[in-house]
């Protein structure tokens, strides 16, 4: 009897919790050790509060994106998604009373509502996510502590928050990837720009605002920026005019490449850094989505060169939460370019193996977003393109997003033509979306040139071109172009098709997807026309002006 009794109020126990986050899968590389972990650290939580209104924002994101509609960048205003999406007073109130109970506080509240952002120590973490934390070291990446047995809050609070993060995920196994054997003269902005006729557009007079995101403790060093621009850049002035989040004076490769590229592409353009320096990659994407949304003026086209191709590094609930972010950046007219991962197709990445399936990279993958993957010239430094041959350029198909409508014909096209990978694959979201130049492009870091490549150099460069492309729009409707995968998936047109190539390069050759004509999941669309794309622009948002003028 007494044993039956202690059954039952073992199991009334367990009912009051409920699962918010899955366990963790441990990266490659990382081992749990016998050290003792401080319980009185103080570690910064994330809140992700269950928006009101979800399926209405999706909707809206479709129509304010669709050229045909009438709706077509019509934006809503900051506060009107405000109102759509903020969560119950009471839900709100319901969840500080919870953080207060277990003594953390409270530093900030999304002006929306949905993100709280508090400070507590591990010991108090560890009584609201119901687990023990456990010191977890790597050769190069050195120790951290972190939660990795599932995430159980009060049942009453899992009914009102999507996630709850700041210390269960790990850092990226990721860098840019160093040039060997690279072309002397390697790829100048120059270069670019004669590649892809881009050709300055007249100011819009009109606030117009880039940025790039810079996680896992990458800085710029503005004095190397400057000197970058002074050399290869015709003597441009190039500064970060804000930074959200901190920034240190350490050179870091992905920094300096994201930076100087995106302002040589976008130049004199308000160029803003959001910093995440924390190495818990998946929860900082979501205080980043937060950061992004989290005041009524921001950037309108952002680069992210950051991801992994590995399967189970991003927990479900957060990669789905993200996702929603970037919906959310669509519907205030956002334009948000993420790079397509470097492990080609995936089957095998940098955090591990994927154990027989390929994978694209996230958050390259989720549906609002413009995923950018890599070319190079087939010979020299001009003519046509091809999928890159140092590395695998990322792409695929998803297993955690459906595929969105305007791809659907052409990834059934595809993948009627293609020859089929011998590995599992999935059919959601097909990506990448487009491509541009990935190889041996200049940089200086710590005052010294070198030479790398990467998706993470083709996005920012890709986004300088967005920016470009929305100073037209604005100074033709005051609008800016948003998320733009519709119109470009209606106008291909403004790409150059790549056909040759393939991403099963590397630790993953022999298996993966080829360059065809139209869409593939190599290179995308193709690389930018972007005479075509400016012309396409114009006529877009000339007839958008005289519809609503």
């Amino acid at each position: 009897m007494r044993c039956l009794l202690v059954v039952a109020l073992a199991l009334s126990a367990a009912a009051q919790v409920s699962q918010v986050h899955k366990p963790a899968v441990i990266p490659r590389g990382w081992t749990a050790s016998a050290g003792s972990v401080p319980k009185d650290e103080p570690v910064k939580v994330t809140i992700g509060m269950t928006r009101s209104n979800r399926d209405h924002m999706a909707k809206l994101l479709h129509k304010v994106s669709d050229p045909q509609g009438k709706a077509y960048l019509q934006y809503p205003s900051y506060e009107e998604i405000g109102d759509m999406v903020r969560p119950k007073a009471e839900n709100m109130q319901m969840v500080r009373e919870w953080l207060a109970k277990h003594g953390a506080t409270v530093e900030k509240v999304h002006p929306h509502g949905d993100y709280i952002h508090a400070i507590a120590t591990i010991r108090q973490v560890e009584a609201m996510a119901n687990g023990e934390f456990k010191v977890y070291e790597h050769a190069t990446q050195g120790k951290i502590y972190r939660l990795t047995s599932g995430v159980f809050v009060d049942s009453h609070i899992a009914a009102v928050i999507d996630t709850f993060s700041g210390f269960h995920g790990f850092p990226l196994a990721y860098q840019p990837v160093k040039m060997t054997g690279a072309d002397v003269t390697g790829v100048t902005p120059q270069l670019l720009r004669s590649t892809y006729k881009v050709s300055p557009v007249a100011s819009s007079g009109k606030k117009n605002i880039q940025a790039i995101a810079q996680f896992q403790g990458q800085y710029v060093v503005e004095s190397s920026l400057q000197k970058f621009c002074t050399e290869f850049n015709n003597g441009t002035t190039c500064k970060i005019t804000k930074f959200i989040g901190r920034n240190l004076p350490i050179a870091g490769i992905e920094s300096m490449l994201d930076s100087e590229w995106i302002l040589s592409i976008g130049n004199r353009t308000e160029t803003w850094a959001y910093s995440y320096p924390n190495v818990d990659f998946c929860s900082d994407l979501t205080t980043f989505g937060s950061d992004v949304t989290g005041e009524s003026e921001h950037p309108f086209t952002i680069s992210i060169s950051y991801g992994t191709q590995f399967i189970d590094q991003c927990e479900t609930s957060l990669m789905t939460r993200f996702a929603e972010d970037v919906e959310k950046m669509g519907t205030l007219g956002i334009t948000v370019m993420i790079s397509s991962g470097d492990d080609g197709s995936g089957g095998e990445t940098r955090a591990g193996s994927n154990n027989g399936k390929l994978s694209p990279s996230f958050p390259a993958s989720v549906p609002a977003c413009i995923a950018v993957g890599g070319t190079y010239f087939v010979s020299g430094t001009s003519g046509e393109e091809e999928a890159t041959t140092q590395f695998g350029s990322g792409g695929g198909f998803s297993y955690d997003f459906p595929v969105p409508p305007y791809q659907q014909a052409d990834i059934t096209k595809y993948l009627s033509v293609v020859a089929k990978p011998k590995s599992s694959y999935a059919t959601g979201r097909g990506s990448p979306d487009v491509s541009a130049l990935a190889e041996n492009f200049n940089i200086i870091s710590s005052g010294r040139v070198e030479q790398v490549g990467g998706t993470s150099a083709s996005s920012p460069s890709f986004t300088g071109m967005m920016t470009l492309l929305n100073e037209e729009c604005l100074r033709l409707s005051g609008k800016t172009l948003g998320y733009v995968n519709p119109m470009f998936y209606a106008n291909p047109s403004m790409f150059t098709d790549v056909t040759k190539g393939t991403n099963a390069i590397g630790e993953n050759a022999g298996d993966g997807w080829a360059a065809t004509a139209g869409w593939d999941a190599a290179t995308g669309l193709g690389t930018p026309n972007f005479a075509a794309m400016l012309a396409q622009v114009r006529s877009t948002c000339q007839s958008v002006a005289a519809r609503h003028n």
